[in-house]
């Protein structure tokens, strides 16, 4: 009872540096992660940018043609797509439906709210953008209608779509995740959850199915792949003529180019900043146990000349260490709760890594205590 008296007296001397040790370790922590997701959000996209550049992906943007709006209409708002016009809607329409099929350039996809049959959403791939995928499509399929990982139970049953009945093939990967150069959705994704996928390249399957997917947010997020010169223009062609938008066209290389030198830099100052800050942090928690073991040997001296063991003298070290730690691990525990990485063996890694540093700093302390305390006798 009397040893700890003493320890919680010690810790009391330095609570105001434990509070903020504590608050510091919990933030640095929270960056760690921070860090950590980032890590996992760019590695995961890592093998979808692979596929892009070999597959010879070329972005396709649409952007509005303000002189083609009539001068009545100028001062309203517009989106950059307008419905095809009725004579060109036959065209606009043929032309997607070869575009997507098996001998086409185009894909795109379609994300959709979708309350039926435990789903929440569904997923519209359309033509070459389901090569892109990490579903392995089966050859003899046009059409394929799967679902997320943790509905897999809907495989072999049947859904409805507008009236018409669809068997489902499969269930999809589970690091089946969603990329686009401008958008990244991991496997873990809320909205990758109770999803039905349809992987097809019938234009006008989808059109009759889901007339809202087959317009404005197709060609929010259209590529080409392999695309020649001529077929490029026959595209803009067709746009432009149809529903009168330019397709501006980046390659995936040059997209690649654009934009990761800038995020490049950026990530690597944030990683340098973090880095530093845990070593700074580390290092001043160490150094500040250092300094208030050494500040309190005279009184251990003392307690020592009056008959207090070594044992006890050790163990009041180590209590007083490991005491030093409990906010700043408190601080860990809570932030790694907050993200759900408060498992068991977690926990058990971070005071067994808690407890071996408080024994180390206490047994090196204690040999200082034992020779400055001999050392004192002698010359007494």
């Amino acid at each position: 009872m009397t040893l700890l008296k003493q320890v919680l007296s010690d810790l009391f001397k330095e609570i105001g540096w434990i509070v903020l040790y504590g608050f510091l370790a919990a933030m640095t922590v929270m960056t760690c992660i921070l860090v950590g997701l980032s890590y996992k959000h760019v590695s995961g996209q890592n093998s979808a940018i692979t596929r892009f550049i070999a597959n010879d992906v070329s972005l396709l943007q649409i952007k509005s043609c303000d002189l083609n709006v009539p001068s009545s209409s100028m001062d309203e708002p517009t989106s950059a797509y307008s419905e095809p016009s009725q004579g060109s809607t036959a065209s606009f329409m043929d032309y997607f439906e070869r575009a997507f099929s098996a001998e086409g350039i185009l894909g795109s996809y379609v994300i959709l709210p979708f309350d039926r049959d435990g789903f929440n959403n569904v997923i519209i791939y359309f033509g070459k953008y389901a090569e892109l995928t990490r579903f392995n499509l089966p050859a003899e399929k046009s059409t394929v209608i799967a679902v997320s990982p943790d509905m897999r139970k809907m495989v072999g049953q049947t859904v409805s779509l507008a009236a018409e009945t669809f068997s489902v093939d499969a269930a999809v990967p589970d690091d089946m995740d969603l990329y686009h150069p401008y958008y990244y959705a991991p496997s873990d994704a809320e909205e990758l959850k109770k999803t039905l996928y349809i992987f097809t390249d019938s234009y006008m399957l989808i059109n009759r199915l889901f007339p809202q997917a087959s317009g404005e947010m197709l060609l929010d997020h259209l590529i080409a792949i392999g695309a020649t010169e001529a077929e490029l223009v026959e595209l803009r062609t067709v746009l432009f003529n149809s529903v009168g938008v330019y397709v501006g066209i980046q390659s995936m290389e040059a997209f690649i180019a654009s934009a990761e030198a800038g995020g490049t830099r950026t990530h690597q100052t944030y990683l340098l900043f973090y880095i530093s800050a845990s070593v700074a942090l580390i290092g001043a928690m160490l150094a500040n146990m250092m300094r208030s073991l050494s500040f309190m040997m005279p009184t251990y001296s003392i307690h020592h000349l009056f008959g207090a063991s070594g044992k006890h003298i050790f163990m009041r070290m180590l209590l007083f260490t490991a005491g030093y730690n409990i906010l700043p691990l408190c601080g860990i525990a809570l932030i790694m709760s907050r993200n759900m990485l408060a498992s068991p063996v977690n926990i058990i890694i971070l005071v067994l890594t808690v407890l071996t540093v408080a024994t180390i700093i206490s047994a090196v302390k204690f040999r200082q205590f034992k020779i400055c305390f001999s050392q004192g006798l002698r010359r007494g």
